[in-house]
């Protein structure tokens, strides 16, 4: 049974990656930038990244595919639908290439990590800066402004800086645990 939830949990998870290319190409294909439909793609996609965790560890059904898998799946959710948004002017361009260039960084950092032995769980922030990213984006995608402002862009650079302290934070950490499996002789 756990094999088949764990199954279910990454078939969410990949519910996630496959809804990022409808996203980005209704956002392009779309005069004003924005697309409700989108919109409401994107929120069900944002969602399954708090239901396929919740899923497998309510069921005790957690794999390593999974947890591989869901940062991955966040990364190209977020990362296809900034770059749209970004294409269309809705975000700054600048903002977008931290953020890729930060997931990638984490990307390959993680690889190398545990490559080396070394296994760094997603923190707290690091789940905060992808929600706050991906309340941002809804808001862009939705159009939502308030006095003429575009407040998912506000949030958006929110979600930027946070995203390079949860970076700066994970570095600390892989290179101490790095360090600390070197001088254990590990």
């Amino acid at each position: 049974m756990e094999g088949n939830l764990s199954h279910a949990a990454n078939f969410i998870t990949s519910l996630r990656i496959l809804a990022a290319p409808a996203v980005a190409i209704l956002l392009l294909g779309s005069p004003e930038g924005s697309s409700i439909l989108a919109t409401l793609i994107f929120v069900g996609a944002a969602l399954t990244d708090f239901l396929d965790g919740r899923l497998a560890r309510g069921t005790g059904s957690v794999s390593e595919l999974g947890k591989s898998l869901d940062p991955v799946a966040d990364r190209i959710l977020v990362g296809s639908a900034i770059v749209a948004l970004s294409i269309n002017g809705a975000l700054p361009v600048a903002g977008v290439v931290l953020v890729l260039a930060r997931d990638i960084f984490m990307l390959l950092g993680y690889k190398l990590l545990v490559n080396r032995g070394v296994k760094l769980r997603v923190s707290l922030l690091g789940k905060a800066y992808t929600a706050l990213i991906m309340v941002a984006v809804t808001l862009d995608m939705a159009g939502v402004q308030a006095d003429g402002i575009t407040v998912g862009r506000w949030l958006f650079w929110a979600g930027v800086a946070g995203s390079l302290i949860s970076a700066a934070a994970y570095l600390a950490r892989g290179f101490s645990l790095a360090g600390s499996r070197i001088a254990n002789g590990l």
